[in-house]
């Protein structure tokens, strides 16, 4: 199958890959809501990791998958099979890509937007901060969007950890990038918001 392609890719060329830009492009179908793409996403991953069981990238991408048909599904035991298989999916690509910070970013906004109930949020927040420190030596290892997503919501983890100077540092990254749209509107928003009444002013 096309799948095996990518096990075999370089790296620095593995997310410019064809099959992947096709899973990406139903994952933002799914992300929409559309149930179809997920079922389809989901049963297409399930088979291509079933092929390639250690490859990261697809299994981050399931994990995803998985959160979003738990999204869909009724509420009962399937809701929480979805996401419990979905985030040992996503700790599984982390252990096996630990140094992708594409990888990592999908686990991180995956768990930030669990249900507190899941005790996830503290994972969520380290790999922000694990992402941030990653940007700051290499700063060409996100695309610029996703770079501006992460420094968003790490401002907003080190908001809740009080860590108010990090907070700020962080947004004010995000709107260094001169992106124009929503997440810009977003950041400046909590930026105004932060106060100099933090743990440690």
């Amino acid at each position: 199958m096309a799948g095996s392609a990518i096990a075999s890719t370089p790296v620095s060329e593995t997310y410019s890959h064809p099959l992947l830009s096709q899973i990406y492009e139903m994952h933002s179908l799914s992300e929409s809501g559309n149930k179809n793409a997920t079922r389809r996403l989901v049963a297409w991953l399930e088979e291509l990791t079933a092929e390639q069981p250690d490859n990261g990238i697809l299994l981050v991408y399931l994990g995803s998958a998985y959160t979003l048909a738990s999204r869909d599904a009724f509420i009962g035991p399937g809701k929480l099979r979805y996401l419990m298989a979905g985030r040992d999916c996503m700790d599984r690509a982390v252990t096996i890509r630990p140094n992708d910070p594409n990888v990592r970013f999908i686990r991180a906004i995956n768990n930030y937007h669990l249900p507190t109930m899941f005790n996830r949020r503290s994972i969520a927040r380290d790999d922000f901060r694990k992402l941030v420190d990653q940007l700051a030596k290499t700063p060409g290892c996100l695309d610029t969007l996703t770079s501006q997503a992460v420094y968003y919501y790490a401002g907003l983890c080190f908001a809740q950890l009080e860590e108010e100077e990090n907070a700020r540092n962080s947004f004010q990254k995000g709107l260094d990038l001169k992106i124009s749209g929503p997440l810009t509107a977003k950041i400046t928003e909590e930026l105004a918001e932060l106060t100099p009444t933090a743990a440690g002013q």
